[in-house]
């Protein structure tokens, strides 16, 4: 039996971090945005999305400034977490979107910092909605979009990283034009 997403975990959320999925070519897609007025990489379409995925855009959940006091990036969060079953396993995908140069440990802080955010929504299924640790059977995936300056350099083809299973391993994927999600997830 294919592995769902959860009903308790599709309600959690408020509806404004929501993104919406749409059609494409038979295709279901979701179209992630960077709204920094300074960004280069305005844009990411997903392709074949399963059709019970959340797509959340977890920037638009306030910072926790009034808890911590963000001093070693506890306050630091990614753009986009996908919650997603594919191929007999479940997912949860950390997408940061970047335009030119990033520093990669500020990325990880906040792959971490969204790595917190699920941990305490894990808490409240588990104390509020009696759904003892149903993150346990998600395996982890993280994807860093780039656009890369346009300095002159020695063309180099796009390699994937062996496992991006962790903040410190994270997929970099330049110049995205609709990536599958088997790729971001490396199936």
């Amino acid at each position: 039996m294919t592995p769902q997403i959860e009903p308790a975990l599709k309600e959690l959320f408020a509806t404004n971090l929501y993104v919406s999925t749409f059609v494409k070519h038979g295709r279901n897609c979701v179209r992630l945005k960077e709204t920094g007025k300074n960004a280069r990489l305005r844009e990411v379409t997903i392709m074949d999305l399963p059709t019970d995925s959340i797509v959340l855009n977890i920037e638009k959940f306030e910072q926790p400034k009034t808890l911590f006091r963000g001093k070693n990036g506890e306050c630091k969060r990614c753009d986009y977490i996908l919650a997603l079953a594919k191929e007999n396993r479940r997912f949860l995908l950390f997408i940061e979107m970047k335009s030119g140069r990033f520093k990669e440990s500020g990325v990880q802080q906040q792959f971490k910092g969204s790595e917190c955010v699920m941990d305490y929504c894990n808490a409240v299924l588990e104390r509020f909605h009696s759904q003892n640790g149903l993150f346990k059977s998600y395996e982890k995936r993280f994807v860093i979009f780039y656009k890369p300056s346009l300095a002159k350099r020695t063309t180099q083809p796009f390699k994937k990283s062996t496992k991006n299973d962790s903040p410190e391993r994270a997929l970099k994927y330049p110049s995205p034009h609709n990536p599958s999600i088997k790729t971001l997830l490396g199936l």
